[in-house]
């Protein structure tokens, strides 16, 4: 999967959940950690507004103020300018979708999800990296340039397995 993908790659906020938080027996993890070894050459990027959401729910101070630092592992994206015009205009254009056409909150027009999609297209980003299903939905009906890896799919770590069994059988 991360074969095809190139530059910058996002983290949503369940992402972060999952590899601070999770498990690290559970199969999403296991999932999330073998992709991001693929893709270590690649920049991974978190949204301020998915950072804010997970220290919001984090209890760990030494941790939130970890991801608040600039740091080697992860590049912090703004929500800018140009991300704020990109996340209008995905709900604009969302929003006169048929089936979307129901009153939203008018205190939460632009929700996280759609900042985080437009921080990923202002900045070039080809991935995301979510297992949120809204995410994938608006991505899919507005026809984003802009692929998902949902790392909660168990689908991803049985290719990997099947993969690396396959190859070790051929070197022996």
């Amino acid at each position: 999967m991360a074969e095809g993908a190139s530059g910058l790659i996002i983290l949503d906020t369940n992402t972060l959940i999952t590899l601070l938080t999770a498990d690290k027996a559970s199969a999403e993890y296991l999932n999330l950690v073998a992709y991001l070894k693929q893709c270590e050459r690649l920049t991974l990027a978190l949204p301020m507004p998915a950072i804010a959401e997970f220290i919001a729910g984090d209890e760990n101070e030494s941790r939130s103020s970890m991801l608040l630092s600039p740091n080697s592992k992860f590049k912090n994206l703004d929500f800018d300018a140009k991300a704020a015009l990109i996340s209008a205009r995905i709900y604009k254009d969302y929003k006169r979708l048929p089936k979307n056409q129901k009153s939203q909150n008018p205190h939460q027009k632009v929700k996280v999800d759609i900042q985080i999609l437009g921080i990923a297209l202002a900045n070039n980003a080809k991935m995301i990296v979510t297992c949120d299903r809204g995410i994938k939905t608006i991505i899919d009906a507005l026809d984003l340039s802009i692929s998902v890896f949902d790392y909660a799919d168990n689908n991803y770590l049985e290719q990997m397995i099947g993969t690396e069994v396959a190859h070790s059988n051929r070197v022996q």
